[in-house]
């Protein structure tokens, strides 16, 4: 792999793991600091995490990460509604053994793992998230729509940073131990917990394609009903 894609790959994964903040600024001193990439293919990165709107560039200010919005997570909810419901229905409509066969396996891979813990990020963390991703990819892979499942990854990826910006910002905890730390708690043990994605899992399996997409609705749903708790004057 060259230097130029090691860098694309590592500061692609900061930002999807908010190591690095969403807004905070990308220096190319500070970045060859903390990752050791060299001023070139750091130059070179940059503007390929631009094209796919994870980081922005403001003249005379350089490049930042991009932000994440109560705005900005509606928009990719309406978008990951569209593409993944209608991948899901495909899946079911093409998928065979070896697509049951997967979404099981990978199903059974997220349940050994306790689900994200809000103000903890963790190593398990990093896991559970790894293997909820796959779990999504398994759910629609039947599909054979490989213009659709790069689209819902692209969204996916983009929904991912504004879960880790609401799982792990500074303010969780404090607000999980005030007032509203009942009605927090409960939307992310929806979100998080195993139990809506095993109905899922068995509505895809079954072939329910009305159960299994009003599922995947609800699901992807999930994180603007936690976004609303937390920030509900956002």
């Amino acid at each position: 792999m060259s230097q130029t894609s090691s860098a694309y790959t590592t500061l692609r994964k900061a930002i999807l793991d908010c190591e690095l903040a969403p807004g905070s600024a990308l220096a190319i001193s500070g970045l060859k600091a903390k990752y050791g990439f060299g001023w070139t293919p750091l130059r070179e990165a940059l503007p390929r995490l631009e094209s796919e709107h994870l980081v922005r560039f403001e003249a005379n200010k350089g490049y930042r990460v991009a932000p994440v919005s109560l705005a900005g997570l509606k928009d990719l909810q309406v978008a990951r509604e569209a593409i993944e419901t209608t991948l899901l229905a495909r899946a079911m409509s093409r998928g065979g053994d070896e697509w049951e066969a997967a979404l099981i396996a990978a199903h059974h891979l997220l349940e050994q793992v306790s689900p994200n813990t809000p103000g903890a990020l963790t190593p398990e963390s990093l896991i559970w998230e790894e293997r909820h991703d796959a779990f999504h990819r398994a759910l629609t892979a039947g599909a054979d729509a490989p213009w659709l499942s790069h689209l819902a990854q692209q969204t996916a990826d983009q929904q991912r940073r504004h879960h880790f910006f609401m799982l792990h910002s500074p303010s969780i905890i404090e607000r999980l131990q005030g007032p509203e730390g009942g009605d927090v708690a409960k939307v992310f043990e929806q979100t998080l917990g195993i139990d809506h994605h095993t109905a899922l899992m068995t509505a895809a399996l079954s072939r329910d394609a009305a159960r299994a997409q009003e599922l995947m609705r609800e699901h992807i749903g999930f994180s603007l009903a936690v976004y609303e708790v937390l920030w509900p004057d956002a």
